[in-house]
């Protein structure tokens, strides 16, 4: 019998008809049949005020300097969250899978979905640096995030010979931001969408739908343990990097070491 899991899909796509609204749709279906409750929070049609505004902050702490995620943490603290916004946090964290779907959007994140990050992962509930409860020791550490993403480009685009880069770059500020909550990084969905056929679409949701069955068992993406950082200056300890060899690649995309790194570090979970 499958354990009945939560799961929250982060939707970012203004057309219900698009392709990453089929693949939304497939996910809903896929892991409501395996018994999984799952939640859909649909960015626009929810008007979701991405702004790290004042106007988020019903009572500041500071009238005279607004510091955007020191409001955030204090209100958030004194339960004075609007509701739309605390309902938001509450479902990420109840949930056991969080998968964000998007278009990509100028090599990155559309602003609405960066918005909704940048005010949900509350300090003192998402992560906080003062106890070090911070990447492999975050608060979302039982939790599982995956991107799942169309491309405006075919694969060859974001190689390391490619017009906008390599994938695994682009990638890594992204990836390892999530990471910071202590979320296991999954490796992304990514749906290359130029010249695409109806049958390469087909294909692609299929695929989507079959990963979805088994998703709870896979591997998180390859990071460095944060306790292989030093406390005080929170770089590479000379322990670890005692323990690379000559030839041997750097950990990640971040930590390269000015030298090469494995190519598919944040596509799939390195062997």
């Amino acid at each position: 019998m499958t354990t009945k899991l939560d799961v929250l899909i982060v939707y970012a796509h203004q057309e219900p008809s698009s392709f990453n609204g089929a693949l939304k749709d497939v996910a809903v279906k896929t892991l409501k049949s395996q018994g999984h409750n799952v939640t859909v929070s649909d960015l626009y049609k929810m008007n979701f005020d991405p702004t790290a505004s004042k106007s988020t902050i019903q009572e500041p702490d500071n009238e005279e300097y607004f510091n955007f995620q020191e409001e955030l943490k204090k209100a958030a603290s004194k339960g004075k969250l609007p509701s739309d916004l605390q309902a938001e946090i509450d479902q990420v964290l109840s949930s056991d899978l969080v998968i964000l779907q998007f278009p990509l959007y100028w090599l990155g994140l559309p602003a609405i979905l960066k918005g909704w990050l940048d005010k949900c992962f509350v300090d003192q509930i998402a992560f906080d640096i003062q106890k070090k409860k911070w990447f492999d020791r975050g608060p979302f550490s039982q939790k599982k995030i995956i991107l799942s993403f169309t491309a405006g480009g075919s694969e060859s685009y974001f190689s390391n010979t490619g017009l906008f880069g390599d994938m695994n770059v682009l990638l890594w500020p992204i990836h390892n931001a999530l990471r910071m909550t202590g979320f296991q990084v999954l490796s992304p969905q990514i749906l290359y969408m130029l010249n695409t056929t109806h049958q390469d679409r087909t294909a692609m949701l299929e695929a989507w739908e079959k990963r979805l069955v088994n998703i709870w068992t896979e591997e998180p993406l390859s990071f460095v343990h944060i306790d292989n950082f030093t406390e005080d200056d929170l770089e590479l300890s000379e322990n670890y990097l005692a323990q690379i060899g000559e030839n041997d690649p750097g950990p990640t995309v971040g930590q390269n070491l000015g030298r090469s790194f494995n190519p598919e570090s944040m596509l799939k979970k390195n062997l």
